[in-house]
């Protein structure tokens, strides 16, 4: 049998609707999410492979010219049923970088079902990374919730906390100075966090319809806010961020649990909460205290230009700070 691998720019709506399909929990391929990227300066693709006329996996990919390069980023990289369709998947993929001289191939997992990404020319990062997996249809949805977590839900609600949600800038702009608040404890205790917040990300992100901001509030103050992406029948935690006075009283206990019942109402099966590495042990206990499945996942980037622009490039990066809000990437994994 044999494999026909599919690369097209700009897609039509009818190729969106067809990948949109295909993965129906996965926000990445959603035409709203490909939207979004689109404000945000991307060019969005589609690639596809096809078995015998069938579409067996695809993604969403983004474009983007600078002054280090093109660069082109699979956000959730697809499942391949067998070996021979990740060969044909791959082969085609870096034929395409080829043609349109990009410099940057970045591979990223998130959402992704387990996959192994192959060694290829030019690699200079790869990482072993985690997701946490709510599956909300499960009749005993919270069997497994930790005993501590339930305590705080309940001590949150105690407080008076109620769930709000909101798309408009004004929200954007309050989930942007909480997500702050939280990598700047973050980066006290040493870890390596994003810079650069910007507030137009989660802009394009809500009013394109491909998230919408969940928000615990008390007394008329927002203590934690969630950005969560959403398909069809999946959603993902995108950014979150928490107050002191939030943390005091389990507020991001209180918002997770209330979003997985909202989403568990609409008929959505699975929420994604997101990642967390070895480097984060409370944020890794924290997700999977919610009952979650761990999918084991990796990520790699690929420099495909000479040496010679590498060497430059490398330079110029060590004179700028990078940070995934720039592509509009979450940041918890």
């Amino acid at each position: 049998m044999s494999f026909e691998f599919h690369a097209e720019s700009d897609p039509s709506h009818e190729l969106r609707a067809e990948v949109a399909g295909f993965a129906p929990v996965n926000p990445f391929y959603a035409s709203a999410y490909i939207e979004a990227r689109r404000t945000s300066g991307f060019q969005p693709w589609i690639v596809i492979l096809r078995q015998d006329g069938k579409l067996v996996a695809a993604c969403t990919a983004f474009m983007k010219s600078g002054y280090l390069g093109r660069s082109l980023e699979i956000t959730s990289l697809p499942a391949f049923p067998d070996w021979e369709g990740r060969e044909a998947f791959w082969e085609g993929l870096l034929q395409v970088c080829r043609q349109h001289r990009v410099s940057d191939l970045l591979a990223y997992t998130y959402a992704s079902a387990a996959v192994t990404i192959p060694a290829l020319p030019g690699e200079i990062t790869r990482r072993v990374r985690c997701e946490y997996v709510l599956e909300l249809q499960r009749p005993d949805l919270w069997s497994r919730l930790y005993r501590g977590h339930a305590w705080s839900i309940k001590r949150s609600r105690k407080a008076g906390l109620q769930m709000r949600r909101a798309v408009d800038q004004r929200a954007c702009q309050v989930h942007a100075g909480l997500v702050r608040m939280s990598l700047e404890r973050r980066k006290a205790r040493g870890e390596s966090v994003p810079e650069d917040i910007q507030v137009q990300s989660f802009v394009a992100m809500a009013q394109s319809g491909a998230g919408e901001l969940f928000q615990a509030v008390q007394d008329g103050a927002v203590l934690s806010s969630i950005l969560v992406l959403t398909a069809a029948q999946g959603a993902y935690e995108h950014s979150a961020g928490t107050s002191p006075r939030g943390m005091a009283c389990c507020a991001s206990h209180f918002l997770l649990y209330e979003i997985a019942n909202t989403l568990r109402e609409q008929g959505r099966e699975l929420f994604n909460l997101g990642g967390a590495d070895e480097l984060n042990p409370g944020l890794a206990r924290f997700k999977a205290g919610f009952g979650t499945t761990l999918v084991k996942l990796e990520e790699a980037e690929f420099f495909l230009g000479s040496p010679v622009r590498r060497r430059l490039r490398s330079a110029a990066r060590l004179l700028r700070d990078h940070s995934l809000f720039v592509l509009g990437l979450p940041w918890s994994g």
